[in-house]
């Protein structure tokens, strides 16, 4: 079949996936292709022949582009309603000109855009889910920064509570937040935000290493449509996305993976983020706060954290000293605990000399969070007003377990390492929540931690909170 046959140009013409119509200087339709048929809900045999006042006035079109072509001689585009079909179409009509100026016939092309006005729609529902969830999010954070306080009466936690502030003031992004597991990373970055410019939008927070890799790069990005087995149809925003304008709060940041830590380089870098299965970089505007409980130096020098990348989060640091470098905030904090665990449970109940002086000795292993934990337990399991002798009892295995198993003046080596291991077991069980987490914290595999552990009789500390 030659391109210049009539053949040739008949099967263009009816396998065309847009409508197509000839019409001539009358307005008279000549040809009509089969998508046209479609789009219009109506057979080529009916209407060819036809003018296109007729087709207007029997109302199976609202408007006629050929008609509009043949009253000005110029190109229109127009939308069209086709009461047969149900489609809305943008119809264009381009004039064809003979060698003399006159015009000899109108090409109409005729395009659905019924499918785009519902992605149109559901474009529009899915930002508005997004911007209802968005505020839900800010909302439930601002709840939980209402209820918890910030005690800094220690001269270290007035230091970086004065710096926190002076950062918010500033809208400070790339803040890295330092300390152990249980001091309270996550309410200073809520307590960051909070009075930063940005306090009015959402605050957002994951923590890294509670997804896998894959699942953590969708929920952190989004994705596109299609872009894995299980993706919903219409894609899914991610939390840069939904922290937008706000904050972005990365707790346990040195668990990313090594693929993450690139891509969060890089929205550092230029501010932009790269969807899951996407083609398009979309401009983010949200500020960025990360927390740890690992040696990041260490990290970098093992290859498990990139050097740039921490370079990037360490222009701001705040550290946070534990609980027990602070005795001055463990006697606030034991207040407050004591006032609001006595109100929401009804409870009058109060504590002596004695316990205080104990608490301020003990080396709280698990911070602020253990604190917390004490004085809950003590309200809601004590029988008694007078809380001293059950807080005694819930702090002394702590203090006296390792001890007890450690041989005095021992010199054989075998039990002495023993005595060493029971003591690091004790210390992971009290300061970590889950036996992976202790087995990171201890430098070996989960089997072997659990395995030692049911060894010495020991078991994980289990949060009431």
């Amino acid at each position: 079949m030659s391109p210049e046959s009539k053949e040739y140009l008949d099967v263009i013409f009816n396998r065309s996936a847009d409508g197509l119509l000839i019409c001539d200087n009358t307005g008279r339709i000549l040809r009509m292709n089969q998508a046209a048929e479609r789009l219009n809900g109506i057979r080529a045999q009916e209407v060819v022949g036809k003018d296109v006042k007729t087709l207007l006035e029997e109302g199976q079109i609202n408007r006629s582009a050929t008609q509009e072509v043949l009253e000005t001689r110029r190109r229109v585009s127009l939308i069209q309603t086709t009461p047969r079909s149900g489609y809305t179409l943008l119809v264009t009509g381009t004039p064809v000109f003979d060698r003399d100026g006159g015009l000899e016939f109108v090409v109409v092309n005729e395009r659905d855009i019924s499918l785009i006005e519902d992605m149109r729609r559901e474009l529009v529902r899915a930002r508005q889910e997004s911007e209802k969830m968005r505020d839900k999010l800010a909302e439930l954070s601002l709840m939980e920064l209402t209820e918890n306080t910030i005690v800094a009466r220690s001269q270290s936690m007035e230091q970086t509570l004065g710096l926190a502030m002076k950062l918010a003031g500033i809208d400070a992004s790339d803040i890295l937040i330092q300390g152990e597991s249980g001091t309270g990373k996550g309410l200073l970055a809520k307590f960051i935000h909070k009075n930063s410019p940005r306090a009015r939008h959402p605050f957002i927070q994951i923590n890294c290493a509670a997804l896998p890799e894959n699942l953590l790069e969708a929920e952190l990005f989004g994705y596109e449509k299609g872009a894995f087995t299980g993706a919903r149809e219409t894609g899914k925003a991610g939390l840069f996305e939904l922290a937008s304008k706000g904050t972005l709060f990365l707790d346990e940041i040195g668990e990313l993976s090594q693929g993450v830590q690139a891509k969060l380089l890089k929205y550092l870098d230029d501010h932009e983020i790269m969807p899951v299965g996407g083609l398009v970089p979309k401009k983010i505007d949200c500020a960025i706060i990360a927390a740890t409980n690992r040696n990041l130096d260490r990290r970098t020098l093992k290859k498990k954290f990139r050097l740039d990348l921490f370079h990037r989060l360490n222009t701001f640091t705040l550290t946070i000293p534990p609980l027990r470098e602070r005795p001055e905030d463990i006697l606030e904090l034991t207040g407050i605990c004591l006032k609001r665990y006595n109100k929401r449970y009804n409870r009058r109940t109060y504590i002596g000399y004695k316990a205080y002086d104990a608490l301020k000795s003990h080396s709280f292993p698990g911070n602020v969070r253990e604190l917390i934990n004490i004085i809950k337990q003590a309200v809601v399991m004590c029988d008694r007003r007078f809380l001293d002798d059950y807080i005694l009892r819930a702090i002394e295995p702590a203090r006296t377990e390792a001890p007890a198993r450690a041989v005095k003046e021992e010199t054989d080596l075998g039990r002495r390492l023993l005595s060493v291991e029971y003591e690091m077991l004790a210390q992971a069980a009290m300061r970590c929540r889950t036996t992976r987490e202790a087995a990171g914290f201890l430098g070996i595999s989960q089997p072997t931690l659990v395995r030692k552990m049911k060894k010495h009789g020991i078991a994980m500390k289990r949060s009431l909170l």
